[in-house]
């Protein structure tokens, strides 16, 4: 998540994936969901292949060109212990591309 006024991610933390959660229902995740987009942060996982994204009707630093450049540089880092960025559409679609690349098996981004 950026600050604002800033471009620097955040460290992935335990709120990013509501497939982490313990105890799940509808109430938390509409409220997870609701606490993030108060806060600009429109990206949430569900699970290592699936993505909520919250429409914000409004610019978000997020979606920065500068932000880009960090999910694509996650993506060319090759090193063990890297630091995994927030849940984004960016990465997304460098993990269906990276898979498509190592397996060769087509991929599909599905937006409803």
């Amino acid at each position: 998540m950026a600050a604002q006024g800033s471009h620097t991610q955040a460290k992935r933390g335990p709120e990013d994936d509501l497939a982490t959660f313990k105890n799940i229902s509808d109430d938390i995740i509409v409220s997870t969901l609701r606490e993030r987009f108060l806060s600009d942060t429109i990206y949430t996982s569900l699970g290592s292949n699936a993505l909520v994204a919250l429409n914000p009707h409004k610019y978000v630093a997020s979606n920065s060109d500068s932000t880009l450049a960090q999910y694509a540089a996650e993506y060319r880092d090759t090193a063990e212990e890297k630091v995994q960025h927030p849940p984004h559409i960016f990465q997304l679609a460098n993990n269906a591309y990276y898979h498509m690349r190592r397996t060769n098996q087509d991929q599909s981004i599905l937006f409803r």
